[in-house]
Protein backbone atom coordinates (compact mmCIF):
# COMPACT_ATOMS: atom_id res chain seq x y z
CA UNK A 1 0.00 0.00 0.00
CA UNK A 2 1.29 3.45 -0.90
CA UNK A 3 1.30 6.12 1.76
CA UNK A 4 -0.78 9.26 1.37
CA UNK A 5 2.42 11.23 0.79
CA UNK A 6 3.56 8.95 -2.04
CA UNK A 7 0.15 9.06 -3.70
CA UNK A 8 0.04 12.83 -3.42
CA UNK A 9 3.45 13.15 -5.04
CA UNK A 10 2.60 10.74 -7.86
CA UNK A 11 -0.68 12.50 -8.65
CA UNK A 12 1.08 15.87 -8.61
CA UNK A 13 3.75 14.52 -10.97
CA UNK A 14 1.09 13.07 -13.30
CA UNK A 15 -0.68 16.43 -13.47
CA UNK A 16 2.61 18.24 -14.03
CA UNK A 17 3.40 15.83 -16.90
CA UNK A 18 0.28 16.87 -18.83
CA UNK A 19 1.23 19.70 -21.27
CA UNK A 20 -2.21 21.29 -21.03
CA UNK A 21 -2.08 21.65 -17.24
CA UNK A 22 -0.23 23.97 -14.91
CA UNK A 23 0.59 22.22 -11.65
CA UNK A 24 0.05 25.45 -9.70
CA UNK A 25 -3.61 25.46 -10.76
CA UNK A 26 -4.46 22.09 -9.20
CA UNK A 27 -4.25 21.25 -5.52
CA UNK A 28 -3.91 17.60 -4.46
CA UNK A 29 -5.03 16.35 -1.05
CA UNK A 30 -4.83 12.66 -0.16
CA UNK A 31 -6.37 10.88 2.82
CA UNK A 32 -6.84 7.11 3.08
CA UNK A 33 -6.10 6.74 -0.67
CA UNK A 34 -8.93 9.18 -1.52
CA UNK A 35 -7.62 11.98 -3.71
CA UNK A 36 -9.27 15.41 -3.60
CA UNK A 37 -8.45 17.73 -6.48
CA UNK A 38 -8.97 21.44 -5.87
CA UNK A 39 -8.28 24.71 -7.65
CA UNK A 40 -9.53 26.87 -10.48
CA UNK A 41 -8.95 26.30 -14.20
CA UNK A 42 -9.99 28.36 -17.21
CA UNK A 43 -11.42 25.53 -19.33
CA UNK A 44 -13.42 22.35 -18.92
CA UNK A 45 -10.90 20.32 -20.88
CA UNK A 46 -8.24 21.15 -18.27
CA UNK A 47 -10.49 19.85 -15.51
CA UNK A 48 -11.13 16.66 -17.47
CA UNK A 49 -7.40 16.12 -18.08
CA UNK A 50 -6.59 16.56 -14.38
CA UNK A 51 -9.19 13.97 -13.41
CA UNK A 52 -7.93 11.50 -16.02
CA UNK A 53 -4.34 11.97 -14.84
CA UNK A 54 -5.28 11.17 -11.24
CA UNK A 55 -7.37 8.11 -12.18
CA UNK A 56 -4.40 6.47 -13.86
CA UNK A 57 -2.33 6.40 -10.67
CA UNK A 58 -2.24 2.97 -9.05
CA UNK A 59 -3.33 3.10 -5.43
CA UNK A 60 -6.01 5.78 -5.83
CA UNK A 61 -9.24 4.41 -4.35
CA UNK A 62 -11.51 7.34 -5.20
CA UNK A 63 -11.40 10.92 -6.43
CA UNK A 64 -13.25 13.93 -5.05
CA UNK A 65 -13.59 16.61 -7.72
CA UNK A 66 -13.51 20.14 -6.31
CA UNK A 67 -11.96 21.78 -9.39
CA UNK A 68 -13.90 24.81 -10.57
CA UNK A 69 -14.01 26.07 -14.13
CA UNK A 70 -13.86 29.86 -14.02
CA UNK A 71 -14.02 31.79 -17.29
CA UNK A 72 -12.44 35.23 -17.05
CA UNK A 73 -14.62 38.08 -18.28
CA UNK A 74 -12.09 38.90 -20.98
CA UNK A 75 -12.37 35.33 -22.33
CA UNK A 76 -16.11 34.88 -21.82
CA UNK A 77 -18.31 34.11 -24.80
CA UNK A 78 -22.08 34.31 -25.06
CA UNK A 79 -24.36 31.29 -24.91
CA UNK A 80 -25.46 32.19 -28.43
CA UNK A 81 -21.88 31.96 -29.69
CA UNK A 82 -21.31 28.66 -27.86
CA UNK A 83 -24.49 27.21 -29.35
CA UNK A 84 -23.56 28.33 -32.87
CA UNK A 85 -20.07 26.84 -32.59
CA UNK A 86 -21.37 23.53 -31.24
CA UNK A 87 -24.02 23.22 -33.96
CA UNK A 88 -21.26 23.79 -36.53
CA UNK A 89 -18.96 21.19 -34.91
CA UNK A 90 -21.71 18.56 -34.79
CA UNK A 91 -22.53 19.17 -38.45
CA UNK A 92 -18.88 18.64 -39.41
CA UNK A 93 -18.46 15.50 -37.29
CA UNK A 94 -18.76 12.19 -39.15
CA UNK A 95 -19.24 9.93 -36.12
CA UNK A 96 -22.28 11.39 -34.39
CA UNK A 97 -25.27 11.07 -36.77
CA UNK A 98 -26.69 14.38 -37.99
CA UNK A 99 -29.70 15.78 -36.09
CA UNK A 100 -29.44 13.09 -33.41
CA UNK A 101 -28.36 15.38 -30.55
CA UNK A 102 -30.15 18.40 -29.08
CA UNK A 103 -27.98 21.08 -27.49
CA UNK A 104 -29.05 23.42 -24.69
CA UNK A 105 -26.74 26.15 -23.40
CA UNK A 106 -27.35 28.10 -20.20
CA UNK A 107 -24.64 30.31 -18.67
CA UNK A 108 -21.90 28.17 -20.17
CA UNK A 109 -23.44 24.90 -19.02
CA UNK A 110 -24.26 22.60 -21.94
CA UNK A 111 -26.91 19.87 -21.79
CA UNK A 112 -26.97 17.16 -24.46
CA UNK A 113 -30.12 15.17 -25.19
CA UNK A 114 -30.91 12.60 -27.85
CA UNK A 115 -30.64 8.93 -28.77
CA UNK A 116 -27.61 7.21 -30.28
CA UNK A 117 -26.74 3.63 -31.19
CA UNK A 118 -23.32 3.39 -29.54
CA UNK A 119 -21.68 4.65 -26.35
CA UNK A 120 -18.55 5.76 -28.23
CA UNK A 121 -20.79 8.15 -30.19
CA UNK A 122 -22.09 9.50 -26.89
CA UNK A 123 -18.49 9.98 -25.71
CA UNK A 124 -17.55 11.78 -28.93
CA UNK A 125 -20.53 14.11 -28.50
CA UNK A 126 -19.31 15.02 -25.02
CA UNK A 127 -15.74 15.57 -26.25
CA UNK A 128 -16.99 17.93 -28.94
CA UNK A 129 -18.50 20.04 -26.17
CA UNK A 130 -15.61 19.83 -23.72
CA UNK A 131 -13.16 21.13 -26.33
CA UNK A 132 -15.26 24.23 -26.99
CA UNK A 133 -14.09 27.56 -25.51
CA UNK A 134 -16.29 29.04 -22.80
CA UNK A 135 -17.85 25.81 -21.50
CA UNK A 136 -18.19 25.49 -17.73
CA UNK A 137 -19.70 22.01 -17.66
CA UNK A 138 -21.54 19.29 -19.57
CA UNK A 139 -24.66 17.32 -18.66
CA UNK A 140 -24.81 14.32 -20.98
CA UNK A 141 -28.38 13.02 -21.09
CA UNK A 142 -27.94 11.14 -24.37
CA UNK A 143 -29.51 7.68 -24.23
CA UNK A 144 -28.66 4.57 -26.21
CA UNK A 145 -31.19 2.80 -28.40
CA UNK A 146 -31.48 -0.96 -28.53
CA UNK A 147 -29.88 -2.48 -31.57
CA UNK A 148 -31.18 -5.52 -33.42
CA UNK A 149 -29.59 -7.90 -30.87
CA UNK A 150 -32.28 -9.42 -28.64
CA UNK A 151 -29.69 -10.56 -26.12
CA UNK A 152 -26.15 -9.38 -25.48
CA UNK A 153 -23.63 -12.16 -26.06
CA UNK A 154 -21.80 -12.52 -22.76
CA UNK A 155 -19.01 -14.50 -24.40
CA UNK A 156 -18.09 -11.57 -26.68
CA UNK A 157 -17.54 -9.32 -23.67
CA UNK A 158 -15.61 -11.99 -21.77
CA UNK A 159 -13.23 -12.45 -24.70
CA UNK A 160 -12.79 -8.69 -25.10
CA UNK A 161 -11.80 -8.32 -21.44
CA UNK A 162 -9.52 -11.38 -21.62
CA UNK A 163 -7.65 -9.82 -24.55
CA UNK A 164 -6.97 -6.67 -22.55
CA UNK A 165 -3.69 -6.61 -20.65
CA UNK A 166 -5.23 -4.94 -17.60
CA UNK A 167 -7.71 -7.59 -16.52
CA UNK A 168 -7.68 -10.93 -14.72
CA UNK A 169 -11.05 -12.53 -15.46
CA UNK A 170 -10.85 -14.57 -12.25
CA UNK A 171 -11.60 -11.30 -10.46
CA UNK A 172 -14.47 -10.06 -12.67
CA UNK A 173 -18.04 -11.32 -12.87
CA UNK A 174 -20.34 -10.51 -15.80
CA UNK A 175 -24.12 -10.77 -15.71
CA UNK A 176 -26.34 -10.07 -18.72
CA UNK A 177 -30.05 -9.29 -18.67
CA UNK A 178 -31.39 -8.28 -22.05
CA UNK A 179 -29.48 -5.17 -23.13
CA UNK A 180 -28.03 -4.53 -19.65
CA UNK A 181 -24.62 -5.71 -18.47
CA UNK A 182 -23.66 -5.78 -14.80
CA UNK A 183 -19.99 -5.90 -13.82
CA UNK A 184 -18.94 -6.96 -10.34
CA UNK A 185 -15.79 -8.17 -8.64
CA UNK A 186 -12.40 -6.58 -8.05
CA UNK A 187 -9.95 -4.51 -10.08
CA UNK A 188 -6.70 -2.84 -9.08
CA UNK A 189 -7.35 0.76 -10.10
CA UNK A 190 -9.97 3.33 -11.06
CA UNK A 191 -8.56 3.19 -14.59
CA UNK A 192 -9.36 -0.53 -14.81
CA UNK A 193 -12.88 0.03 -13.49
CA UNK A 194 -13.63 2.67 -16.12
CA UNK A 195 -11.88 0.71 -18.87
CA UNK A 196 -13.99 -2.36 -18.16
CA UNK A 197 -17.14 -0.26 -18.49
CA UNK A 198 -15.91 1.30 -21.72
CA UNK A 199 -15.27 -2.15 -23.22
CA UNK A 200 -18.67 -3.40 -22.04
CA UNK A 201 -20.38 -0.56 -23.87
CA UNK A 202 -18.64 -1.64 -27.09
CA UNK A 203 -20.41 -5.01 -27.01
CA UNK A 204 -23.18 -5.16 -29.64
CA UNK A 205 -26.63 -4.62 -28.16
CA UNK A 206 -25.53 -3.09 -24.84
CA UNK A 207 -27.48 0.01 -23.88
CA UNK A 208 -26.72 0.06 -20.14
CA UNK A 209 -23.76 -0.95 -17.99
CA UNK A 210 -24.12 -1.24 -14.22
CA UNK A 211 -20.60 -1.01 -12.87
CA UNK A 212 -20.29 -2.54 -9.40
CA UNK A 213 -16.57 -3.27 -9.71
CA UNK A 214 -14.68 -2.44 -6.53
CA UNK A 215 -11.14 -1.11 -6.44
CA UNK A 216 -8.88 -3.36 -4.38
CA UNK A 217 -5.61 -1.50 -3.87
CA UNK A 218 -3.77 -4.71 -2.98
CA UNK A 219 -4.32 -6.37 -6.35
CA UNK A 220 -1.01 -6.56 -8.23
CA UNK A 221 -2.32 -5.66 -11.67
CA UNK A 222 -0.90 -2.77 -13.64
CA UNK A 223 -2.96 0.34 -14.30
Amino acid sequence: MKTNEILQREVQEAIKFEPLLHAAEIGVIVKDAIVTLTGNVDSLVKKTEALHAAKKIKGVAAIVDEIRVIIEKSAAVSDQHIAEELVSHFKEDHIVPKNSVTITVEKGLVTLDGILAWNFQRDIAQELVENQVGIRGVINNIKLKKEHCDQVEKELLQKALQRHWAFDMDEINIQVAGATVQLSGMVGSLFQKEEAERIAYKTPGVIKVVNHLKVNLELPYLC
